[in-house]
């Protein structure tokens, strides 16, 4: 561990997976170079967990044994608020680092100033999207998705953190638009980053996947009702989404045929693009050569005075 004058916070939070934890944590530390401060958030495991977290606990590992569950949005921005580092970022503990992920966010923020925050590209490894080249696309209005990222600190200051309105789902697309829509540009790395082990049920009958489903379906709602005003389709925006749906419509025209479209870079790539609002036609060939892509600016003349207010549900 590099024993420097930390320049990046991690913030993981965890609850009863003690096996992830450690994979996770194993991962950070052997992945990544930047001098850092890392933050374990724990919600009152009960799994060994805690013991784990106290055997490891030093002047760069630092557990906050919370106790009880507060919601992700909160016991992130708890943490958050001890933060005093230029960086910040937020992983999962079903999260592993991979190909010096955090070091390459790190690199690409040092690098452009306008860049405020680094989606940290993920791909699964278990689970129904194992064949996907990564996971996250694009929101119901346009917005690359970010699950984890990576964020100066003062932007994550001015934007007031996570939405607690949001608690555990849809926190993280959310965060992405607040950056977004303060005038920040928002791009993805373009090696994967993160390796994600997807643990909980397939199966739609299953209690566990009908109250995810439901969390999901709220957390959607949230997201539609607080960027209403920015729903409307832009010419632009329209002509991108034809020809997304005529190049899917010619080069897939078989139904099922699901794990053709993901299963290359190239493809998921240019759904994005197509999808997505303030992605230039141009963003492979502008970017060719660096450490990230698909990036994403808001122009000014769209950028609205203030940031929505979370709606109520």
């Amino acid at each position: 561990m590099n024993p420097e004058t930390p320049k990046l916070a991690i913030v993981v939070g965890t609850y009863n997976r003690l096996d992830q934890i450690q994979r996770c944590v194993e991962s950070i530390l052997r992945e990544t170079t930047t001098p850092f401060v890392l933050f374990i958030t724990d919600a009152g495991s009960t799994d060994g967990t805690v013991k784990y977290l106290e055997s490891i606990r030093s002047d760069v590992i630092k557990p906050l044994l919370v106790g009880k569950l507060l919601g992700q949005a909160k016991a992130y921005n708890d943490v958050f608020a001890l933060v005093t580092t230029p960086y910040v970022c937020w992983l999962s503990d079903d999260n592993v680092v991979v190909n010096r992920g955090l070091d390459i966010a790190f690199d690409i923020l040092e690098y452009d100033q306008r860049i405020g925050m680094v989606g940290l590209k993920t791909r699964d490894v278990q689970g129904p999207f194992v064949d996907a080249p990564y996971i996250g696309g694009i929101s119901e209005v346009g917005i690359l998705n970010v699950n984890q990222g990576m964020l100066r600190t003062p932007v994550l200051n001015k934007v007031a953190g996570f939405s607690e309105a949001f608690r555990d789902y849809g926190i993280d697309p959310d965060l992405t638009a607040k950056v977004l829509f303060s005038g920040y540009d928002i791009v993805y790395t373009k090696p994967v980053s993160l390796h994600h082990y997807r643990n909980w049920s397939t199966d739609k009958s299953s209690p566990e996947y009908k109250n995810i489903k439901e969390k999901n379906d709220r957390a959607r709602k949230l997201y539609a009702n607080k960027y209403s005003q920015f729903l409307r389709t832009s010419p632009i925006l329209k002509l991108k989404q034809t020809a997304r749906f005529a190049i899917k419509k010619a080069k897939f025209p078989s139904v099922g045929r699901t794990k053709k479209l993901v299963a290359s870079n190239f493809s998921r790539d240019w759904s994005n693009i197509l999808s997505g609002r303030y992605i230039s036609l141009l963003d492979s060939v502008l970017y060719c050569g660096k450490k990230y892509h698909l990036r994403q600016r808001c122009p000014k003349y769209l950028l609205p005075s203030s940031l929505p207010d979370d709606p109520e549900l």
